[in-house]
């Protein structure tokens, strides 16, 4: 890598199928006659040596050229500029140079006027991510003091960030994002600005802000995402139904013990003090999809009722361990027993328990169906399920063990000959 004072050449990542498709639309607008620029967070992935995941691209040439340059195109946000080019099976943002005019819904700008690199670099969040990478030569061209910001550890807002937020309000939960991911701090400045304009991301819509939360969650330092977002008033603007106070201290506690894991058992540690009742609540509210919402609830009861093991009856004890999200359950019960300093007995015991059975003692074969059932003179209902259920508990006690048997119990309850 080299430099002068506000541009660094890097090394091209050649062998990457995603960075040639970009560099080959870089070099057909470069052809036609108009600047195009790599821009954004993979640029900044570079200078930080991070493999960049996807490209997007800045240039001169209006979206009505770059519809006519290229075959491949999805006219997305014509009105703002960008057009999504398909190139070697991959898609990219390509952005016309703007300058934004006036945010009334603090997301999307009213109306753009197209502009230089320089304009289109100032409007942009962070000056990490305000570089841009020449796409052919590997030169990195800094504007905003972007490159020194990499180097100190610092997340700054590009100019004034009241300003920076107030065009779009999820840029302040990013910022918290962005901290949690790299590590870096977040200067001064645009830490008061977050602090100040925190009540205001309540004007984003839930999605934007479950999609970065999640993105905190699944960060190398995702308490320290939390932290930052219960310390500037975020955390209490986006998620309200959170308590406060030690509480807080716990579940980033919680949530640094579990780091690394999957998406669902980390936002059952951040929902952990609202039981599985509430956290069901809150995921609906910020429109998570059914299926995270089951897991994480799921997550949440099992670690609630691992507490209570053993259980009086084998067969409600089996039933517990095998449950979906079982092992996480008791994950989360560990971190949560540590944060407190309690004893880990309760885990240790869950364990022990899950260990000592097999699949084929969690889940007996099926002797027999609700046919057998009617076949033994049962009315039809909601009976039958029951006596299926009745029938599975005696197999998971070891009562019951084949056919004969199950057709024999079925013959008892319903009283046939």
């Amino acid at each position: 890598m080299t430099e002068t004072a506000d541009r660094i050449t890097v090394e091209l990542p050649v062998e990457s199928k995603s960075f040639r498709a970009a560099r080959n639309i870089a070099k057909i607008l470069n052809k036609a006659g108009f600047e195009a620029w790599l821009v954004g967070g993979s640029v900044r992935d570079m200078v930080m040596g991070i493999e960049p995941h996807d490209w997007d691209i800045a240039t001169s040439a209006t979206p009505d050229r770059v519809l006519k340059l290229f075959d491949r195109t999805i006219p997305v946000g014509v009105q703002f500029g960008v057009v999504i080019v398909r190139m070697s099976g991959f898609d990219f943002e390509v952005a016309t140079f703007r300058a934004d005019c006036g945010y009334s819904d603090g997301r999307r700008p009213d109306e753009v006027r197209f502009t230089d690199l320089r304009e289109d670099v100032l409007r942009r969040d962070f000056t990490m991510n305000g570089l841009a990478l020449d796409a052919e030569t590997g030169t990195v061209v800094d504007l905003v003091g972007g490159i020194s910001d990499i180097r100190e550890g610092l997340i700054r807002a590009i100019g004034d960030p009241d300003l920076r937020f107030e065009e779009d309000r999820l840029r302040q939960l990013r910022a918290v994002r962005f901290a949690a991911v790299t590590g870096f701090e977040i200067e001064p400045a645009t830490l008061e600005a977050i602090r100040r304009n925190a009540a205001f991301i309540s004007r984003v819509s839930v999605e934007r802000i479950s999609a970065e939360f999640q993105k905190m969650l699944l960060a190398r330092d995702p308490a320290r995402g939390f932290v930052l977002a219960a310390g500037t008033g975020l955390l209490a603007a986006a998620i309200p139904e959170l308590p406060q106070g030690d509480a807080q201290r716990l579940t980033a506690l919680v949530i640094d013990r579990l780091r690394g894991s999957g998406a669902g058992l980390m936002w059952a540690a951040l929902l952990r003090e609202l039981g599985h009742e509430g956290a069901t609540a809150t995921l609906r509210r910020l429109k998570r999809s059914n299926r995270d919402i089951t897991e994480v609830s799921g997550i949440i009861e099992n670690s609630q009722d691992a507490t209570s093991l053993p259980l009086n009856d084998v067969a409600a004890t089996k039933r517990l361990v095998r449950r979906p999200w079982f092992d996480e359950g008791v994950r989360l019960l560990e971190a949560s027993l540590a944060a407190t300093g309690e004893s880990l007995e309760p885990v240790e015991l869950a364990r022990k328990l899950a260990a000592g059975y097999t699949q084929d003692e969690l889940n007996p074969p099926q002797l027999v169906t609700g046919n057998d059932i009617l076949a033994a003179g049962a009315a039809r209902g909601p009976g039958i399920a029951g006596l299926l259920r009745e029938i599975e508990d005696e197999q998971l006690r070891g009562s019951i063990n084949t056919r004969p048997q199950a057709i024999e119990f079925i013959r008892k309850r319903t009283g046939g000959n």
